[in-house]
């Protein structure tokens, strides 16, 4: 059985997606607190989801959202929510430009030639540099004002890769809001035969058991874990 997690927080002040430049450290509990809050200022209405899943039907599980044998139950939806908007491929080469939806699907299904794919009107420049501050770089932190520039663009959002253990995962992050369309998207595509996919508060994802509560409470799932 495939299970598809889909962590949601909004509004977000753009901090790192981990504490530091592990990227697995938001594995072991790595705290993921509102640089805003922290600095009492009032949240900017950014937002940010986390795609993750893992094959259960697998011995031991294979964690990694790319690692699913469904990947129609994530990149139909996610391709919904994602419209008419023009997409943009960074490859790790560092050269981009614009790509169409079935090269972009591609891309998702298999990124490891990608550094980042992004929606909308972007700055090329900017998501170079965003994209930077990705996992086996620099700290995120570092390229937030990059990532500003580019979800200031006409429906600008930003798609990172981030390595799982059997394949990859992909962040996401917009100015407008994820959490109800994304919901809508995933409601659009039903999920096919022997997958379960939930939605949950991205601060529920903060320590291990949590981020991987499939393996530990599915039947029946946590109440903060929303089945879609």
């Amino acid at each position: 059985m495939d299970v598809v997690k889909v962590f949601v927080e909004e509004p977000t002040g753009l901090e790192v997606v981990a504490a530091d430049a592990d990227p697995d450290a938001r594995r072991r509990g790595a705290g993921l607190g509102s640089l805003d809050a922290l600095l009492g200022r009032p949240a900017p209405p950014y937002a940010r989801a986390y795609l993750a899943g893992t094959d259960l039907s697998a011995a031991p599980p294979r964690v990694g959202l790319t690692a699913l044998a469904e990947p129609s139950a994530w990149l139909s939806p996610l391709l919904a929510w994602a419209g008419d908007r023009p997409w943009t491929h960074l490859g790790a080469d560092g050269r981009g430009g614009a790509v169409s939806a079935d090269e972009a699907a591609a891309a998702l299904r298999a990124p490891a030639g990608a550094l980042a794919l992004a929606l909308g009107d972007v700055p090329l420049d900017a998501l170079a540099e965003a994209a930077a501050g990705g996992a086996g770089g620099v700290e995120r932190r570092e390229a937030l004002h990059a990532l500003r520039r580019v979800l200031a663009a006409e429906g600008g959002a930003a798609l990172f890769p981030e390595p799982a253990h059997d394949g990859w995962d992909w962040s996401v992050f917009a100015r407008r809001p994820l959490d109800g369309p994304l919901r809508e998207a995933f409601a659009r595509h039903p999920a096919p035969p022997g997958v379960r996919r939930f939605v949950a508060p991205y601060r529920r994802a903060r320590g291990e058991h949590t981020f991987y509560f499939e393996q530990w409470a599915l039947d029946p799932p946590p109440e903060w874990a929303e089945a879609v």
